[in-house]
């Protein structure tokens, strides 16, 4: 069985996991648990609660909620990574009950005679968005509560994947013009934007840089639905194609996570910056703070949603994050990670000097 990063896995008990990126032992897959049945779990998050179009009650996991959850009473659920030498969540294919892939679902559904106000939007979108492009509906998928049916009508967002780095490209391109003319999109990360919370999380990027990062990425907009007589929030999650995908888990490496370290670096290459993880080449690396023995990454990886696409070849960056040493057979390098964990919200990436403006 072949997955890749954002298919979900079912199981027996009814918890649903999402398939984290593309690096897996072989037959089975780290993941990040996503929903459970109202059999097995109960949340007091009032943003929890999920009903199926069957009927059936799920609670989304918040935070760390799921990784406790199922560390504490799935064992099973467990898969160690040899490398880290720590076991992570993950699914194993022998307890895997069914699969939802975010491609089969979309072609689905509008292959369906589900009507409601959000399926409606979606059509709209996607008749806007690919008029203005040459992509195909083969190109895109669903995920969140539109692959599992649990949207509401009103107040789900669409929640779209988009494969492959042509794909994005044109997309993104795309969406620069639509945004431009403003008549049925809209940035969400435009002047107007203003933080959700009072109490802003990121210790080292402020609310109108994380603003400028996140317009410039032109993957989170708003559409104007005639149908629902609203403005429809909507997202473009980046996977890989099948082609661009590389399963390099290695049982044999090993990496070692050293400290904290702060660096100021040029982005060398940002092919697989849009990606989960998100991994940019960096040179003319100076350590600013680092652990004893840590010596200049060659690359920084991120499986901090916010700052993945954050920088673009050749930009002059700051980041913040902990700095690891890894072995593979065929060599050593170091590497800055970005992950969950201790000091979560003092991780950062940012562009210090954007492309063309030297540094």
């Amino acid at each position: 069985m072949r997955l890749r990063d954002r298919d979900d896995l079912l199981t027996r008990e009814g918890l649903i996991f999402r398939v984290l990126g593309y690096d897996h032992p072989e037959g089975a897959w780290f993941c990040e648990p996503l929903y459970a049945p109202c059999s097995i779990f109960k949340s007091g998050d009032k943003r929890a609660p999920r009903l199926a179009r069957d009927g059936g009650i799920y609670f989304k996991f918040y935070g760390d909620e799921g990784w406790r959850f199922v560390m504490e009473r799935f064992p099973r659920y467990r898969l160690l990574h040899e490398p880290l030498g720590a076991y992570l969540v993950g699914v194993r294919e022998e307890h895997v009950k069914a699969v939802r892939k975010p491609g089969e679902a979309l072609e689905e559904l509008l292959s369906s005679e589900l009507d409601d106000e959000l399926i409606r939007a979606l059509r709209e979108f996607l008749d806007e968005f690919m008029a203005a492009t040459s992509l195909r509906v083969g190109d895109l998928g669903v995920f969140g509560s539109l692959l599992h049916g649990f949207h509401h009508p009103r107040l789900s967002d669409l929640d779209l994947t988009i494969y492959g780095r042509g794909a994005l490209r044109e997309a993104r391109e795309a969406l620069e013009e639509l945004y431009r003319s403003g008549e049925r999109f809209k940035n969400e990360f435009g002047t107007d934007w203003v933080p959700r919370s009072s109490s802003w999380p990121w210790k080292n990027i402020s609310p109108s840089e994380f603003a400028w990062h996140q317009a410039r990425k032109l993957i989170y907009g708003f559409f104007f639905s005639e149908e629902a007589g609203r403005w429809v929030k909507f997202e473009l999650e980046p996977i890989r194609s099948w082609p661009e995908v590389e399963n390099s888990y290695d049982p044999r490496a090993k990496v070692l996570k050293l400290g904290w370290a702060v660096l100021r670096a040029r982005v060398s290459s940002a092919d697989w910056a849009p990606f989960m993880p998100a991994i940019y080449g960096i040179e003319d690396v100076e350590l600013l703070e680092a652990p004893r023995g840590g010596r200049e990454p060659e690359r920084i990886v991120c499986f901090v949603d916010e700052f993945r696409l954050q920088a673009f070849e050749d930009e002059l960056i700051l980041a913040a994050g902990w700095l690891e040493h890894v072995e593979e057979p065929e060599g050593e390098f170091y590497q800055l990670v970005l992950t969950y964990g201790p000091r979560y919200h003092e991780q950062f990436i940012k562009v210090l000097a954007p492309r063309g403006q030297g540094g």
